[in-house]
């Protein structure tokens, strides 16, 4: 073998070793780009997770709800008043704030006030969708009075039901849909506490009902005492007493004399 062909031989290897690794070296590089490409989806992916947890930590929360407030006494509880309750559960302020219920709102119980008749009022006017509330912030709910216990019923019968739709916006302008469904029927045999500042204040007002009562008990026995004492003590005479004791005797001896008094005649003398 010559040395032309030799050196011919060695630089054909050469190009074949230089082409095995340019093709390893894309292999590698296509890997990387891969890689690279996946690991920017998985960042993409990330940033939208912590974009979407920011925005569910900071949104509004509308809720459309039954409240419950029963009415303490000054022994256990008294009645149940039933509100028709729209909230906002999240941090941030809630705009543009629309209901849509499927039936209106009506009491079992007949309203007998016109602050009744206008909270029923203002209540389905809400819920039609003619009114839109521009903002509601987590500090003051929207509340109305629907009925009192009779809207429980009577075990056995048709409990009346409701479904609201809710649509509102954030600050950005991102829309948001839910939908509630007021049952009466599960609250029919739950137990409604009343508020525990109620209770004391009415516990409060019964154990001063009592004291008074007893006060009251006590007072005739007391003044009985008193006039016992008054009545058991020795009269007691005082000085001008005397003097008109003795004023009385001598107008009487003078008198068995003969003798007139007057006035004039106790003056001279």
């Amino acid at each position: 073998m010559t040395d032309v062909v030799f050196w011919a031989a060695v630089q054909g290897v050469g190009t074949l070793l230089a082409a095995v690794a340019a093709i390893i070296a894309l292999v590698i590089a296509k890997r990387q780009l891969g890689e690279l490409i996946s690991s920017n989806k998985l960042l993409a992916a990330s940033n939208d997770a912590m974009t979407e947890s920011n925005v569910a930590l900071t949104r509004p929360y509308v809720v459309v709800d039954f409240e419950f407030q029963v009415a303490a006494a000054r022994w256990g509880t008294g009645s149940t008043s039933v509100f028709v309750v729209v909230k906002n559960d999240g941090r941030t302020a809630a705009h543009n704030v629309t209901l849509d219920v499927d039936s209106p709102f009506v009491p079992i119980s007949s309203p007998d006030s016109d602050g009744w008749k206008k909270s029923i009022q203002d209540l389905n006017r809400l819920a039609d969708g003619s009114t839109v509330l521009r903002s509601l912030s987590n500090a003051r709910p929207v509340k109305y009075y629907l009925d009192g216990e009779e809207l429980f019923g009577v075990e056995g019968e048709e409990a009346p039901s409701w479904t609201v739709n809710v649509r509102y916006e954030d600050a950005a302008g991102r829309e948001y849909l839910d939908r509630f469904v007021l049952e009466v029927e599960p609250w029919r045999r739950s137990i409604a506490v009343a508020d525990p500042l109620l209770r004391i204040a009415k516990h409060i007002d019964a154990v001063a009902g009592e004291v008074k009562g007893l006060k009251d008990t006590l007072k005739p026995r007391s003044m009985a005492r008193t006039l016992r004492r008054a009545t058991s003590l020795p009269a007691q005479v005082g000085p001008l007493d005397d003097a008109k004791a003795e004023t009385t005797s001598a107008v009487a001896a003078n008198q068995d004399d003969g003798n007139p008094v007057t006035a004039g005649a106790d003056n001279q003398a």
